[in-house]
């Protein structure tokens, strides 16, 4: 717990502050001993404690990774006097760069300890956005062939990374639960990465992928505190009917991907 006897001495611990600013302890542990961008206090028993400085500090550090600024560039840039956030701004994080070119050679190896760095290193929405779609669209030009084996061995080494990341915070105690439930194609690697950013935020997920028919739940024989509905693909109209009778019920609370709740309002407009 945090402890403090005014505001500016308060001291956090790094699970504090994980869920405050929301990278994940690992992160924050990477970028003290990798980029010395951070340097928490010990305690007697060598636990680390964050002052509010460094809560501010670690709020900057995701901002310019945000621009998809590299790590390893970031703490000069804090430190510049002369340089503002809005003169930087790029489409993806070098480490696409390399792993395009892993890829293109099929080492899956290299592939593996790259998207292990990036994973630890930079918090999940910037490898969503800076990694994730850059390396998608970037294999898109490819001859079908060789985009198909490629993208294949990326959401594959991406899938198994972040299958780990969500088993490791399973050990964390949860206070809400949800079924998270993927209507898209199996292996959807932003249905994978919803799956770990709920786990990172203390939810206990259970994760189902590729399920056609949301109607064969049986959730009143389970106890869930939410279910999440995941799809990037368009639905039939019988199965937004089955997803609308299932919101109906009194819980769990449904919560639909954005377009999820896209298709089910265009359908209701077209119903009334």
């Amino acid at each position: 717990m945090a402890c403090s006897n005014t505001l500016s001495n308060t001291m956090y611990a790094i699970r504090e502050v994980a869920d405050i600013t929301g990278v994940k302890p690992v992160t924050l542990r990477a970028w003290q001993r990798r980029y010395n961008l951070i340097q928490p206090q010990r305690t007697d028993k060598g636990h680390r404690l964050y002052t509010e400085k460094d809560v501010e500090r670690i709020n900057n550090i995701q901002s310019w990774l945000s621009k998809g600024v590299s790590i390893g560039k970031v703490k000069a840039l804090i430190d510049s006097d002369t340089l503002s956030q809005t003169d930087v701004e790029t489409e993806q994080l070098e480490e696409v760069t390399t792993l395009l070119d892993a890829l293109g050679a099929l080492s899956s190896n290299k592939v593996d300890v790259i998207i292990d760095t990036v994973l630890k290193e930079y918090p999940l929405d910037v490898v969503e956005m800076k990694f994730v779609i850059p390396v998608l669209n970037a294999t898109d030009y490819l001859k079908l062939s060789p985009k198909a084996i490629q993208q294949s061995l990326f959401k594959t080494a991406m899938i198994q990374k972040l299958a780990i990341m969500a088993n490791v915070e399973r050990k964390r105690k949860r206070s809400t639960s949800t079924l998270l439930v993927s209507m898209d194609v199996t292996g959807n690697l932003f249905a994978w990465l919803n799956y770990a950013r709920l786990s990172e935020q203390g939810v206990n997920v259970t994760f189902i992928d590729g399920v056609e028919d949301v109607s064969a739940l049986q959730l009143d024989s389970v106890n869930f505190d939410s279910v999440h509905l995941f799809a990037e693909k368009s639905l039939s109209e019988k199965q937004l009917d089955a997803i609308r009778v299932q919101r109906e019920q009194d819980k769990p609370a449904w919560l639909l991907s954005p377009v999820v709740e896209h298709l089910i309002s265009n359908n209701a407009g077209k119903l009334s």
